[in-house]
């Protein structure tokens, strides 16, 4: 039944998001230093100074005090203040950074799924000729790249060579804009790196399962019956899409799982002002309260999206609803 799929995915999730809270915890603290001496390091502060910040942020207090502080805080949206912006507050923080993450991996997770599974469609269909041939080799040689290395050599070439586009930032410093489409212009220039470089480099995984999947499914016995039957290539393919695209649909729930979390490599390549190079600035300089309210955003979005992908699952393929049946 589909309310017992969903309540047990459900039982699941929760299991999860609790071990997630605890290692969330855990982990950034399990770093050697803390953010009172990176800060004193940085600017020099006296150690009265450094005291006095120790037991402002409470890292003098045993790790079950902080830990009740720590659930206190995640559970009622009290995130505290930023160690390294302070006195800005954490929320203050995230919510100034969330728009420019959301442009950014939005866009990219429309264009990396759309042009992977269509070239996945297109080596699938075409099966055992130069067109699947050629597809499938690129793919594998682009999933091969790191995509750090790739991001760097974009920004050497259209960038800093050819100045087709800016290595860096979300906007042009210090610009003055005369309207509003000087500005979305402005983003969207900045925004094109960052965007081709991830979909060059994410597409690839689209492309091979979206073909091994369709190459599976052009060989089930109905798509021989419908052939057989003189059906057109365009019904045939219709046919074939619906259960072809089960598995990217599902890499396409994660990645929107991932969607803050994928972006702290673009972001710090590019120094993109999101919420991943904040994630990346918060772990230089240990900055516990952010890292907490980040890495908490992440976990519910990774879970949504897995639990979403079951749903989805669920209400394309009635197989799946019904396996405890058997």
């Amino acid at each position: 039944m589909l309310r017992q799929f969903l309540l047990s995915r459900f039982a699941r999730m929760l299991v999860v998001f609790f071990v997630i809270v605890i290692l969330n915890f855990i982990l950034p603290r399990a770093m050697p230093g803390n953010p009172a001496s990176i800060l004193a390091n940085e600017y020099n502060l006296p150690p009265e100074t450094v005291r006095i910040l120790v037991s402002l942020w409470k890292l003098d207090r045993p790790l079950h005090e902080q830990f009740v502080a720590y659930l206190q805080s995640l559970f009622t949206g009290q995130w505290g203040y930023s160690y390294k912006y302070y006195p800005r507050t954490v929320y203050e923080l995230i919510m100034e950074r969330l728009p420019w993450t959301l442009l950014l991996q939005g866009v990219t997770s429309i264009t990396v799924p759309a042009f992977g599974m269509l070239m996945g469609i297109l080596a699938g269909w075409k099966r055992g000729t130069r067109c699947d041939v050629a597809v499938t080799m690129s793919a594998i040689v682009v999933y091969a790249i790191p995509y750090y290395w790739l991001a760097l050599m974009l920004q050497y070439a259209l960038g800093y060579q050819l100045r087709v586009f800016p290595i860096a930032h979300a906007l042009t410093p210090g610009a003055r804009y005369g309207s509003f489409l000087d500005y979305v212009a402005d983003v969207l220039w900045h925004l094109a790196l960052p965007v081709l470089a991830v979909t060059l480099t994410a597409y690839a995984s689209y492309t091979l399962v979206t073909r091994n999947s369709m190459v599976d499914v052009l060989e089930e016995d109905f798509i021989f019956v419908a052939k057989a039957k003189g059906l057109p290539e365009r019904v045939i393919m219709r046919h074939a899409l619906r259960n072809a695209l089960l598995p990217p649909l599902t890499m396409l729930a994660i990645r929107l799982g991932h969607i803050v979390g994928g972006a702290i490599i673009t972001e710090t390549v590019f120094s993109y002002p999101g919420v991943g190079y904040l994630i990346y600035e918060s772990i230089l300089y240990k900055d516990y309260p952010v890292l907490n309210a980040a890495f908490f955003m992440l976990s519910i979005t990774v879970i949504a999206a897995n639990f979403a992908a079951d749903l989805l699952y669920a209400v394309v393929d009635p197989r799946i609803r019904y396996v405890r049946r058997g």
